[in-house]
């Protein structure tokens, strides 16, 4: 069913907030953790990660789902925004992977963004596309069940 009020810009930037905190803190021990500049965030990269051990480095996108905790499964953005057909962060980030939180189950799921774009032309003929309410544009996702994202993900974190 879709939102029936529209969602609260500040409040969802809060609780994004917290979900990037989380994370940096989550992945600090093994990678060197840096925040995209502005232009890069733009693109849906948000962090640069570059792994303690060997030195690779990773753009990563972070995504914190309150909500999945309760529905079982995640929001995967299509259109950003409706009014101007803006395609959603699964078809524009240039990050190379997606860093998914679960707040509540304290599920992280680390998804290589590749990965998951092969799976949007199936996914979306088995699950229902759904609407979330902004102010004045409505955003377009997916409803992917978390067990897809399970059997997708490089490595699913539970803490």
């Amino acid at each position: 069913m879709d939102s029936p009020k529209p969602y609260n810009f500040k409040e969802q930037l809060a609780i994004g907030a917290q979900g990037e905190a989380f994370l940096d803190s989550f992945f600090h021990a093994d990678y060197q953790i840096a925040p995209a500049h502005a232009f890069e965030q733009k693109q849906g990269i948000d962090r640069h990660f570059i792994n303690r051990n060997n030195g690779t480095q990773l753009r990563v996108e972070y995504k914190t789902d309150g909500i999945a905790q309760k529905t079982h499964n995640a929001f995967v953005e299509t259109t950003s925004v409706d009014k101007n057909d803006k395609a959603g962060w699964a078809y524009t980030s240039t990050a190379d992977y997606l860093i998914y939180y679960v707040p509540g189950d304290e599920l992280i799921y680390v998804i290589r963004l590749t990965k998951l774009r092969k799976c949007l032309p199936t996914w979306a003929t088995k699950y229902p596309l759904k609407s979330a309410l902004n102010e004045g544009y409505r955003t377009w996702g997916l409803i992917i069940p978390l067990r897809e994202f399970e059997r997708i993900a490089d490595r699913v974190y539970s803490v």
